[in-house]
């Protein structure tokens, strides 16, 4: 008895650490702890003056009854019922118990016999924490290396990745160098320690060491938290990169009085820390020889204290076959929802930004080009989908010129047989620009009129003229 007097002597300092307070914090915030023993054939072997097997009794004989009430205690034990068996492993009392005598009475029954199933008994224990809200604290106590499985580091390392809260201790018991290698990756797998032990005293130690990350659990637990919410909540906003060059800037108004905030930088993805409140935003477009950008409003948000609200756009990316942008002096787009103008660019001598990638909120839009001198916007493209956070390419592939007559001032497309205008075209008061350029139109039959110097109504030239993908139809009037 010894070994007896000397662990609980040793343990009460353990036990000091461990105590658990009656009062305050709810019982089922506390942490629990779930003991693995290691009852295979070789815990037979000395541990000191004791057996390996005599010692784990002695000291779960004293542990045990020094718990307070609150404590929770399981216990599993493998290699107690059956040689050569791997299967032999049993959860002597499930995780959450307080039948403290029964646990001890379930230690001083394990009669060594069978082999080490180390893999298979975190995982049969782990398995019954999966409904548990807090971590548990796994001590496994093993005096030799795994005999049944060939990776059971890999098998930790699952059962953390899928999400059970547990912490995996591990006390190597009297072993040799390569089960200490094999025991220290189970440990790190599961997060937790691992402690070389050689008798009762230094078994005892390691627990010790263990007892203090389970002390501070404890505490937190204990501890009440007071959730508050901040004043200041976040907007965020995100667009695909490829759009983030045809913005200026982007601007948040405060809607109760409609106060510009912040010109941000434009960005793929941008956090801006805001007071809670209702947001107006504006996509600012980017304009050539320094032209004001074009304001482009994209609705009203709320910014919630505490809280993240997001803006997903997408874009509009415009695929423009060469020749036909040369009569073009602006790009619009509008929401069909609405029928609104959402925005229009105007290129004034220069074209650059007029065909970069459009950041705008998801839905359905319709591509208008300006061309010329007309103030008539052209639908070149409808039913344009867009999806937050992806690009939608439009390929403007096939167009239609007129050849060059005398006398012509402009001239219209349409439909074939709808008598709608779809396509205006006019010359310059000093010239002739742009009437013989090439313009985009999409693939379709069309009717062409012509405007004739001194005529008041347009002259019918074309009917039926079929425009087809990536052909650009050059129709000569005949006059």
């Amino acid at each position: 008895m010894i070994a007896r007097q000397i662990g609980f002597g040793f343990l009460a300092v353990l036990l000091g650490g461990l105590l658990w307070p009656a009062s305050g914090g709810a019982a089922s915030n506390l942490p629990e702890v779930m003991f693995i023993l290691d009852a295979s054939g070789s815990m037979w072997g000395p541990a000191g003056s004791q057996t390996k097997i005599e010692v784990a009794r002695d000291v779960m004989a004293q542990a045990v009854p020094a718990l307070p009430a609150e404590v929770k205690a399981g216990l599993a034990a493998y290699g107690h019922r059956r040689k050569g068996d791997c299967e032999d492993i049993e959860i002597l009392l499930p995780s959450g118990s307080d039948n403290r005598q029964g646990l001890i009475a379930k230690v001083e029954t394990l009669t060594p016999k069978g082999k080490t199933p180390l893999a298979a008994s975190v995982k049969m224990v782990a398995d019954t924490l999966k409904q548990n809200e807090n971590e548990t604290t796994i001590v496994l106590v093993s005096d030799g290396i795994e005999t049944c499985h060939d990776d059971p580091c890999g098998v930790v390392k699952n059962l953390k990745a899928a999400g059970i809260k547990f912490v995996l201790h591990v006390v190597g018991f009297g072993v040799g160098d390569e089960a200490t290698e094999q025991l220290e990756c189970l440990a790190k797998a599961g997060d937790g320690r691992y402690f070389p032990a050689g008798d009762a005293r230094s078994l005892l130690a390691a627990l010790d060491t263990v007892k203090e990350d389970v002390v501070v659990k404890v505490k937190q637990a204990k501890t009440t938290k007071v959730a508050t919410k901040s004043r200041l909540g976040k907007l965020e906003i995100t667009m695909p990169q490829s759009a983030v060059i045809s913005l200026a800037e982007i601007r948040i108004i405060r809607s109760a009085d409609g106060k510009l905030l912040k010109k941000a930088e434009p960005a793929a993805s941008a956090s801006h820390p805001l007071m809670a409140g209702k947001y107006k935003v504006v996509l600012a477009f980017a304009n050539t020889n320094y032209q004001p950008a074009s304001e482009a409003p994209i609705g009203e948000v709320e910014v919630i204290g505490g809280e993240t609200t997001r803006i997903n756009l997408g874009a509009v990316v415009i695929n423009m076959a060469e020749g036909l942008n040369e009569g073009i002096v602006a790009v619009g787009l509008i929401d069909q929802a609405t029928g609104k103008d959402f925005v229009t660019l105007h290129a004034k001598g220069n074209d650059y930004y007029l065909y970069r990638p459009k950041p705008v909120p998801a839905g359905t839009y319709t591509l208008v080009f300006v061309l010329g001198r007309s103030d008539f916007p052209a639908p070149v493209a409808k039913d344009i989908e867009v999806s937050d956070g992806r690009e939608t390419v439009v390929t403007m592939d096939s167009g239609i010129a007129l050849v060059e007559a005398p006398g012509v001032t402009g001239w219209d497309l349409h439909p074939a047989g709808s008598g709608k205008t779809i396509l205006e075209v006019r010359r310059r008061w000093d010239n002739d620009w742009p009437l013989w350029k090439n313009f985009p139109v999409p693939p379709g039959a069309y009717d062409l009129y012509v405007l004739q110097e001194g005529m008041t109504e347009p002259l019918p030239v074309g009917e039926g003229i079929v425009v087809r993908h990536g052909q650009t139809v050059v129709f000569d009037s005949g006059m």
